[in-house]
């Protein structure tokens, strides 16, 4: 170190000077460094101030003061960097101001509370070369020797430089490692030579079930049962030999509880010295679940399409055969109430819907047999969501096989509606609905099979818990299903 010191001595800097001011900033890191390197350059210059500062990040037009000694070590703080002596160093390189440097700066308002009369300043630099900051002394009276100060100061810029380097890669990466923890995707990281995992994060730890401290006695193959031991090291050798830079893939993860959820993984792998891969997962449950619901609407509305059309096509026969005279008028009346009750459906969005208003919207179309041929029976009761899409699907259900085969093929059949809900305390109460035809054609088959006796019996029963009933009598279909009143209808009715 003395030969170093040798080196970076000069005629103003003696070789006992450099070397004991070397030695301080050999000794210390972080604040402890800054903190020696303060008191001893204003010891070894006699100035008031030592400053380590950086341009702010999100104000190129600020300062920040990393350091700041005037007898301790202040706490940081910002200031403007325009107009300022700092400003210069940034932009033009070392500079001195051994006296009247408020006349130089006569805008620093900084300077004007400081007393500030003198400063001496040197930029400070990256390992690769960029300005990080600069270091700079200020005083309050004339500072005598600037050659010297020049010296000494620019013996701690490499190492300030450093320090400053340190400060923000540090802080860069407790700032992700803060993000990454937070989360609500899962990151894993895992050993390659043992497979356990070293470190996961809140989302993983949380959706997981476990603790860290249990984690880390577990493996991948101990949360993927879709990927046994053998299985799992064979499926990332590629990885792991350079073939691939990562691999994704989705499988379930399994929980403490013994649940499992649907997960996308994202997995890297990196090589000696650190030897670990690291896994970002997302939870894809909500996907996959809204994949399969939009699975599932589509195949409904293909089939409520089909029935749709079914039932113009039985409209324009029957106001062919019972209107001809007046043909298109009544057509398109009955037309307009077939669309104005999807209008009613969608308008609703299938939420909370007086009963009665449900079974008759999904009737719409036959509102002029209302009271004639199609009767109906029963209290005001206010439906809850799913089951008023249960009812609603099977009411159209009902009404599509009458018209096609049943009650409304003809000129006489009738069709009697009705519900009601029982007496007796509210947890064993039930909701009763039935559909009764009559005067109908000979039933010559069942109700439509697949979709439609999915509506009818299997989605009553598996959203409402009901029982349901279907009877094909010779002139008409029974249709009844009793659900619990809990889960159909609204606790308060009114």
């Amino acid at each position: 170190m003395r030969a170093i010191a040798a080196k970076l001595s000069s005629k103003s800097l003696k070789i006992e000077d450099a070397y004991e001011l070397l030695s301080i900033a050999s000794r210390s890191v972080g604040n402890d460094f800054f903190a020696a390197m303060a008191q001893a350059l204003a010891e070894q210059l006699n100035v008031r101030w030592v400053l380590v500062s950086k341009v702010c990040r999100e104000n190129s037009m600020k300062a920040s003061a990393v350091m700041m000694w005037d007898g301790e070590l202040q706490d940081p703080f910002d200031y403007d960097l325009v107009g300022s002596p700092c400003e210069n160093i940034f932009t033009q390189g070392a500079c001195a101001y051994p006296d009247r440097l408020q006349e130089h700066f006569p805008a620093d308002d900084l300077l004007s509370k400081m007393g500030a009369h003198a400063y001496v300043g040197v930029p400070v630099c990256s390992s690769t070369g960029k300005v990080l900051g600069l270091l700079a002394v200020l005083n309050d009276t004339r500072i005598a020797n600037i050659d010297t100060a020049l010296d000494a100061i620019e013996l701690f810029a490499g190492r300030t430089g450093a320090e400053l380097e340190r400060i923000a890669s540090t802080t860069d990466n407790e700032r992700l490692g803060r993000i990454v923890e937070e989360s609500l995707s899962e990151a894993f990281i895992f050993s390659a030579a043992t497979f356990r995992f070293e470190l996961a994060n809140r989302g993983a730890r949380d959706n997981l079930g476990y603790s860290m401290e249990e984690l880390r006695l577990l493996t991948p193959w101990d949360v993927k049962p879709e990927y046994p031991e053998e299985i799992f090291r064979e499926f990332v050798a590629p990885l792991v030999g350079g073939k691939v830079t990562q691999l994704h893939f989705d499988t379930v993860h399994l929980r403490k509880d013994g649940t499992t959820y649907d997960v996308s993984v994202q997995l890297q792998y990196f090589p000696k010295p650190d030897h670990v891969f690291f896994a970002s997962i997302t939870d894809t449950t909500a996907q996959n679940q809204a994949a399969e619901r939009e699975q599932i609407l589509l195949r409904e509305v293909n089939h409520r399409s089909k029935n749709l059309l079914a039932l113009v096509q039985v409209i324009a026969r029957q106001t062919a055969a019972r209107h001809p005279e007046d043909y298109v008028e009544a057509l398109e009346s009955r037309i307009g109430a077939l669309a104005a009750n999807q209008d009613i459906l969608v308008h609703n969005h299938w939420t909370e819907i007086p009963l009665d208003e449900l079974i008759r919207s999904q009737l719409a179309h036959f509102d002029g047999l209302f009271g004639e041929r199609i009767f109906f029976n029963g209290p005001r009761l206010f439906v809850k969501s799913t089951p008023a899409q249960a009812i609603g699907m099977a009411v159209h259900e009902l009404a599509t096989n009458a018209a096609k085969y049943g009650a409304l093929s003809n000129q006489t059949g009738e069709i009697s509606i009705s519900w009601s809900l029982s007496e007796g305390p509210v947890p064993k109460q039930t909701v009763s609905f039935e559909w009764k035809e009559t005067g109908g054609p000979p039933v010559k088959r069942a109700v439509s099979k697949g979709f439609g006796t999915a509506i009818l019996e299997r989605q009553m029963i598996g959203l409402l818990g009901a029982k349901v009933e279907v009877v094909l009598r010779r002139r008409g279909l029974h249709y009844r299903a009793i659900a619990p009143a809990d889960r159909v209808i609204e606790s308060k009715q009114g």
